[in-house]
């Protein structure tokens, strides 16, 4: 099973975006995935057609102590959603007081990769939606998953916020004793402009092996489809939107075919 968060510090950058449409796009490869909403604002559940108030068992009660009557198994929490193949452990605002709740907790960067080991789940995926921030519930993200998938918009300033992210990896690679495989991602982009180009010739310098090839264009399409609460392979599947994402299904399918140290490689 392979455990991968999608984060940035920054909002609108595409996480939750990327985190749908790579799980459908992998769902749509024969891959059982699990989407795990880590975001106060619930934009996974929301997004796959899913009212977050509705749930009384969340990711929140995955997070909560053992010994604590509200906390609960992650298999007991998780929803299938309507695309074959996908499920998501849903997230509602009640979320937002974890990071309070867990600041003086022994043991809390651990809660919800304790949550995943212990429940044995059948998945061959499993995508984390990191909130917006480097904070408690994205430190947890990290530290349950092997891989991150960064996603970054090409604009100049898209290179001081990685910096900013990877001195948090560093951290956590001295503190914890945890290692992350990672990868970025462009996405929101307008492959027309000047700008674009400049960029990415940047980012691929900056980055090398650890560029995704696929880029994710901005695509009308894409916000449609959230808005209704469906996977862009579902509302419009021959818009680019989708087409981008099966791409990348395929260069993430592709690393499970790399020799270890292929993949070690990439971290260099």
């Amino acid at each position: 099973m392979r455990v991968i968060a999608v984060a940035n510090q920054k909002g609108g950058v595409a996480k939750t975006t990327t985190c749908i449409n790579l799980g459908a796009a992998l769902a749509r490869n024969a891959r059982r995935v699990l989407i795990i909403d880590m975001d106060p604002q619930a934009h996974s559940t929301l997004g796959l057609g899913l009212e977050p108030h509705e749930f009384n068992k969340t990711i929140l009660n995955v997070l909560e102590p053992p010994r604590s009557p509200y906390h609960m198994d992650l298999k007991d929490i998780i929803v299938q959603s309507k695309t074959p193949n996908l499920y998501i452990a849903p997230s509602n605002i009640d979320l937002a007081g974890e990071e309070y709740r867990l600041i003086d907790k022994l043991g809390r960067e651990d809660f919800l990769n304790t949550g995943i080991k212990r429940s044995r789940l059948p998945f061959d995926y499993v995508l984390i939606d990191c909130p917006p921030s480097l904070g408690i519930l994205t430190i947890n993200s990290l530290k349950a998953a092997r891989e991150v998938i960064v996603t970054i918009q090409p604009h100049y300033f898209a290179l001081r916020g990685i910096e900013e992210f990877k001195e948090t990896l560093d951290l956590m690679r001295e503190n914890l004793k945890h290692d992350l495989e990672v990868y970025v991602l462009i996405t929101i982009a307008d492959m027309r402009t000047n700008l674009y180009q400049e960029v990415f010739h940047a980012l691929e310098e900056y980055f090398g092996e650890k560029l995704f090839r696929t880029v994710i264009r901005k695509n009308i399409a894409l916000a449609e489809s959230s808005s209704h609460g469906v996977p862009v392979l579902e509302y419009e599947p021959r818009s680019s939107g989708a087409q981008n994402y099966l791409a990348l299904a395929k260069e993430v399918i592709q690393l499970e075919k790399e020799k270890p140290e292929e993949r070690l490689f990439r971290k260099n």
